[in-house]
């Protein structure tokens, strides 16, 4: 792999996808026989239902991924078999998402499969893919995934728990000690079981590093007024808030914000705070918005600009977090067939178990260095980072190894 390495560093993003994978596989039967004509991979993203905004772009992600690993000659220790996508809805309810996931891996005879960023949806997929045996890659970031000792999960992305800690850290670090804001905290969530369960865990980090928490307050997410939300949080005294928020609820609190000229700095919790849209409806009222996020479109890493460039050309938009992370969860599923020079599931998961990508490796992007998995199954260097809207678009800020761009206020 150091070899391999050399050769590579300063090549660009399409050079590297001449070079192929670093070494996985596909079907059951090996190099020798040469006759594995495509590895299938099951694709779970909702694109129906109220999941669908993210899902349906995910996918594109996936799709796109695919599309490089065979332009890149395929499964090399098979031959050149081609990576075959076989894409099935698993809708918006963890009832679905179980009977869609068993009727991939029944029908299909997946090598393993991908998606489901939503974690109710990837908790069913994962306990339905553990008992079926077959590995299952994703970026979704519930830390209930690698914590119940399966043997057949493996997760690309930062753990939901660790995002507080970063918004927390860059908060007091940039905020505080460098502009000389009080350490007064708001944090604002909607009552679901994701509000409450993240805000918990953001308030207890908060309060653990020092900040003093003004405000506490759930409130609806199908409101259409955050005018006494927004009061509240002015009344607190707060100079730093801590949003825990979906698209539509996040864009009329910004507003709401700005209409009230209310002088705080925001620091969303991800979610609504990093699509697209947030900045389309809000405009300048969206600028200087902080969001900490599990992957952004410009971190620092080899091969993720020209990325961008080719999602958008495609699609229209910016590849988003859980899109970047998707193009991320097939690559890694290719090297790992690649190293198994099979499509055995059992095999693939063994490779899994034992990958490491190091940096520079095609589809490589994660922030946190090597892609590389513990016991759990969880990628242990990978990390959050933080953006700021910056002239429409979403600058990685921090922290510093993977930012591209300087935090602005």
């Amino acid at each position: 792999m150091k070899n391999w390495m050399k050769k590579i560093t300063v090549m660009t993003m399409s050079s590297l996808l001449l070079l192929g994978l670093a070494g996985c596989n596909g079907k059951e039967a090996s190099s020798k026989n040469g006759d594995v004509k495509e590895v299938v991979v099951g694709v779970l993203y909702p694109t129906s239902g109220s999941l669908a905004r993210l899902g349906g772009a995910a996918l594109k992600a996936v799709e796109l991924a695919a599309e490089d690993i065979n332009e890149a000659g395929g499964i090399k220790s098979l031959g050149g078999a081609k990576v075959k996508l076989e894409i099935v809805d698993p809708g918006e309810k963890p009832e679905t998402a179980k009977s869609a996931t068993e009727r991939v891996i029944q029908n299909k005879k997946v090598s393993a499969i991908t998606g489901d960023y939503n974690s109710s949806l990837s908790l069913v997929t994962s306990e339905v893919a553990e008992r079926a045996k077959v590995p299952f890659v994703t970026a979704s970031v519930s830390d209930t995934l690698t914590s119940r000792g399966m043997k057949y999960i493996f997760q690309v992305s930062p753990k939901g728990s660790m995002f507080g800690e970063s918004q927390v850290k860059f908060a007091k670090e940039y905020i505080v000690d460098k502009l000389g804001k009080k350490p007064k905290v708001a944090i604002v969530f909607e009552e679901t079981s994701y509000g409450t369960s993240t805000s918990e865990g953001l308030k207890k980090t908060a309060e653990k590093m020092g900040l003093d928490v003004a405000l506490y307050e759930p409130y609806s997410a199908n409101f259409a007024d955050a005018s006494p939300l927004v009061n509240k949080i002015k009344s607190s005294g707060a100079e730093i808030l801590f949003p825990v928020s979906y698209l539509q609820d996040a864009i009329l609190i910004q507003k709401t914000i700005k209409k009230f000229d209310v002088d705080i700095i925001t620091v969303g919790g991800g979610a609504g705070y990093l699509m697209p849209e947030f900045i389309g409806e809000l405009g300048e009222a969206g600028e200087g918005v902080l969001s900490v996020a599990s992957w952004n479109m410009d971190v620092n890493k080899n091969g993720v600009k020209d990325i961008n460039k080719r999602y958008k050309e495609k699609n229209g938009e910016f590849i988003t977090e859980h899109s970047g992370e998707a193009y991320s969860a097939m690559w890694t599923i290719a090297h790992a067939i690649e190293k198994a020079a099979s499509a055995d599931p059992e095999k693939i998961k063994e490779a899994l178990a034992t990958l490491k990508l190091e940096e520079g490796t095609p589809g490589n992007i994660m922030p946190g260095g090597d892609i590389e998995f513990d016991k759990t199954g969880w990628n242990k260097n990978v990390h959050p980072v933080i953006i700021q809207w910056q002239n429409g678009i979403p600058a990685t800020i921090y922290p510093a190894e993977d930012a591209k761009s300087e935090f602005k206020h």
